[in-house]
């Protein structure tokens, strides 16, 4: 927790969406949608967590 160890690797990351590092068995993988079995609406903390989203899945 005090960051006194060096660690044994440090992955090289280009950008924010480099996945170079995760095995291909991972990324090739379709992604699934998985919403919540019962709709529900954020509070107001929450939507503030999410502010620079801009995704809304269709049923939104």
């Amino acid at each position: 927790m005090a960051k006194k160890v060096k660690p044994p690797f440090l992955p090289s990351i280009k950008d924010s969406t480099d996945v170079g590092n995760f095995d291909s068995e991972f990324t090739r993988l379709q992604p699934v949608l998985s919403p919540p079995s019962k709709p529900f609406s954020l509070s107001a903390e929450q939507q503030e967590a999410f502010a620079d989203f801009d995704f809304c899945a269709l049923w939104c």
